[in-house]
């Protein structure tokens, strides 16, 4: 590993970066480090997505930092021809700041040992680090480097972050305004820039956290008027209410709930519109809930660990699915 780590990333333009709480503290932490974080250039992809990344579009000799992002396990050639995209383009692979396999990128790339930071492995056992904040400290320190307390924070709420943990600075800001619209990464080009320079929120930040609170006392009503109908079974309504699904559901798992029974909203193609539903969701994602819905409602939708029906068959699905968790 490179003993030089600070004077590499000094030369990075470029960060590819997968757009969770790690990903977006940890290219802060890297922004920060370019000593150039308003003028670095930053796109957050998923392992799956690097495809929609055009290498040859980016301004001319990048210097390339990849934050979070594994390699495709289902299919490792899209990682390889956006790893030769980039060199094709003539542009430098410096870091691969990733926890997550090193053994896969191996394959992906014939070598690794030449960038600044290299991917890491879970292989190592409980003493591997879990997230890339954590591979990014763990290489500076060893390298015997020095950074700043606001770096090192950022790296710590990356880490912590990566364990579901949100309740550091820069993890709850950056969390809750993502999560108030998760789909736009604008916002996550703005949390790393800001948090790159800023310890605290500003407006446009606090705006969006706001947002967010909205969405949680959404679910405390949700879970207010939460019905118990017994076996596991939880029955809550959610139409009407903007609510971030993932958090609302693991709270309800936390509750004491094995399948969740959600009155909502789906969106209906033939219809082009939202419509009626009601979605059973199961906290055991080894539990088969379709086959014993479709066994008794044709019409049912979903995959294993989540169906949905139409609220006419909402009765019977669940006695479907009450009979399957008494089994």
């Amino acid at each position: 590993m490179s003993k030089n780590i600070s004077s590499s990333i000094r030369t990075v333009n470029q960060i590819v970066s997968v757009g969770s709480v790690d990903g977006v503290c940890t290219a802060a932490a890297v922004l920060r480090l370019t000593g150039n974080p308003t003028t670095c250039d930053i796109v957050f992809a998923q392992a799956f997505t690097v495809d929609r990344i055009d290498p040859k579009s980016w301004t001319a000799n990048r210097s390339v930092v990849l934050v979070d992002l594994a390699v495709n396990n289902r299919e490792p050639a899209m990682t390889e021809r956006f790893i030769d995209g980039i060199r094709e383009a003539g542009h430098v692979l410096v870091a691969i700041i990733d926890e997550h396999s090193r053994e896969d990128w191996f394959k992906v790339m014939g070598m690794v040992d030449h960038l600044a930071v290299e991917p890491q492995t879970q292989a190592a056992g409980p003493d591997a680090p879990k997230s890339s904040g954590a591979v990014l400290m763990r290489a500076l320190e060893s390298a015997g480097e020095e950074f700043d307390s606001q770096t090192r924070e950022l790296m710590e709420a990356a880490d912590a972050g990566d364990r579901m943990d949100f309740t550091t600075r820069f993890g709850g800001f950056v969390n809750k305004a993502m999560k108030a619209n998760i789909q736009d990464d604008a916002r996550r080009v703005y949390l790393a820039r800001h948090f790159a320079v800023n310890t605290e929120a500003d407006s446009t930040i606090q705006k969006w956290v706001a947002e967010y609170e909205q969405i949680e006392a959404n679910h405390d009503k949700v879970v207010a008027s939460k019905k118990d109908l017994g076996d596991g079974l939880h029955r809550i309504v959610a139409t009407g209410l903007r609510v971030d699904m993932t958090s609302l559901m693991s709270r309800l798992y936390r509750e004491g709930a094995k399948v969740v029974v959600l009155e909502g909203e789906g969106f209906n193609k033939a219809l082009g519109k939202k419509v009626p539903q009601v979605s059973f969701g199961s906290k055991d994602q080894n539990f088969d809930l379709l086959t014993p819905v479709k066994a008794v409602v044709a019409t049912a939708s979903g995959f294993t660990s989540k169906v949905n029906v139409d609220p006419a068959d909402e009765e019977a699905a669940i006695a479907a699915v009450r009979a399957a968790l008494r089994k």
